[in-house]
C-alpha cells in the first residue's frame, strides 16, 4: 500500500474521533473545553536532494458543553465549536502558505437507550482555508452517529460512522472503539486503527502513558485555486497532571510516522469509499515533508456526565 494511501486510510478513522466529544461510561466525562499547542520542526525534501529546514506551531481550541434535557442527565445537548489556526515560519520553496484557519461549529444531541446502549449524533459544517477570497465551496458539511455499548462497569465498547466533505473528495467514515478500565491503575480507550491511549495512573494528580493520533484533513488557498492534505499519525509518551477535579494539563512528546503536508492542484481530486480511492490518486505538487518529533501541551477542563 502506497504512503499517501496508507495515511489517508489512518487519518479517515481519526476525524470522528477529534470531531466528537468525548465520552463513555467508563470516563464519565467529556472534554467540555480543550486548548492546545504544538510544535513541528519540519524538514522539505527537495527532488535533487536538498533539504530545506523550516517549522510549524498549530494552535488549537475545542469546546463541547453538554446542555442537559432531562434531571437523570439521560438525555443532552452538544453545544460547541473547534478551530484550528497553522502557522508556518522560515523559508520553504514549494511550500508558499504562510497560515491556515480551519472553524467547526458543532450541534449534537446524546441520549441513553438503555442502561447499556446510548447513541449520539453531530453535524459538522467546516469552514477551512486561509480564509483569504472565501467562497461558498470553502463551506464544508459533515455529521457522524456513534453508539457506545457497555459490556459491563469497566467496559465500553463504540461503533461510529459518518461522512465529512473534504476539498481531495468525499470522506466516508467507519470507526470502532473501546473503552477499558483494566485494573485499578490502567485504562485502555481508543478508536481503532488510529486513536489509541494507556494510561497508567500513579496518583491522583498524576498519570503518565502512551498515546497515538492520526488525522487528515484539508485546506483551500484563496489565492493559487490550490488546497493542501495534511495527514499524520504520531505515537509518543505523555505526562498529565490534574490541577484540580476536572482541569488537568497534558505534555506529549512524539515522532510522526506519517507526515505528509502536501499541495494539490483545485481540480486534482479522488472520493473515498470504504476508504479506498477511487480512480488515480492526485499527484502532489510540493516537495515531500521528512518524518519527525512533535512536541504538543494541552488544557482540558472536563465535564461529568454521570
Amino acid at each position: 500500500m502506497c504512503s499517501s494511501l496508507r495515511s489517508r486510510l489512518l487519518g479517515t478513522f481519526v476525524v470522528a474521533a477529534l470531531a466528537l466529544p468525548h465520552a463513555t461510561w467508563a470516563q464519565g466525562y467529556q472534554e467540555g473545553v480543550n486548548v492546545s499547542a504544538e510544535y513541528l520542526p519540519l524538514t522539505l525534501k527537495h527532488q535533487e536532494g536538498q533539504k530545506q529546514e523550516f517549522r510549524a506551531s498549530i494552535s488549537r481550541f475545542n469546546m463541547g458543553i453538554p446542555y442537559f434535557l432531562k434531571p437523570d442527565k439521560s438525555q443532552y445537548l452538544i453545544l460547541g465549536v473547534q478551530s484550528e489556526a497553522y502557522s508556518f515560519q522560515g523559508p520553504r520553496p514549494g511550500f508558499n502558505v504562510n497560515n491556515l484557519y480551519s472553524v467547526t461549529p458543532t450541534l449534537g444531541y446524546n441520549r441513553r437507550l438503555s442502561d447499556k446502549l446510548r447513541m449520539d449524533a453531530i453535524l459538522l459544517p467546516t469552514l477551512s482555508s486561509d480564509f483569504k477570497r472565501i467562497k461558498g465551496e470553502n463551506f464544508l458539511f459533515g455529521g457522524i452517529v456513534r453508539a457506545t455499548y457497555k459490556v459491563n462497569p469497566r467496559l465500553a465498547l463504540r461503533g461510529s460512522v459518518g461522512y465529512r466533505e473534504q476539498y481531495y473528495g468525499a470522506l466516508y467514515i467507519v470507526q470502532v472503539g473501546l473503552d477499558w478500565q483494566v485494573s485499578e491503575k490502567v485504562r485502555i480507550f481508543g478508536d481503532a486503527p488510529t486513536s489509541l491511549t494507556i494510561n497508567y495512573t500513579h496518583s491522583p494528580k498524576l498519570s503518565t502513558g502512551f498515546d497515538l493520533l492520526a488525522g487528515n484533513s484539508s485546506y483551500r488557498f484563496g489565492q493559487q485555486n490550490q488546497y493542501l492534505r495534511y495527514s499524520f499519525a504520531t505515537p509518543g509518551v505523555f505526562a498529565e497532571y490534574n490541577i484540580k477535579p476536572g482541569l488537568a494539563l497534558r505534555a506529549k512528546v512524539g515522532y510522526s510516522l506519517i507526515r505528509n503536508l502536501e499541495v494539490f492542484n483545485e481540480n486534482d481530486k479522488a472520493d473515498n469509499v470504504d476508504f479506498v480511492v477511487l480512480g488515480n490518486e492526485p499527484k502532489h505538487i510540493s516537495p515531500e515533508i521528512e518524518k519527525g518529533v512533535a512536541f504538543r501541551l494541552a488544557l482540558s477542563y472536563r465535564i461529568f456526565t454521570k
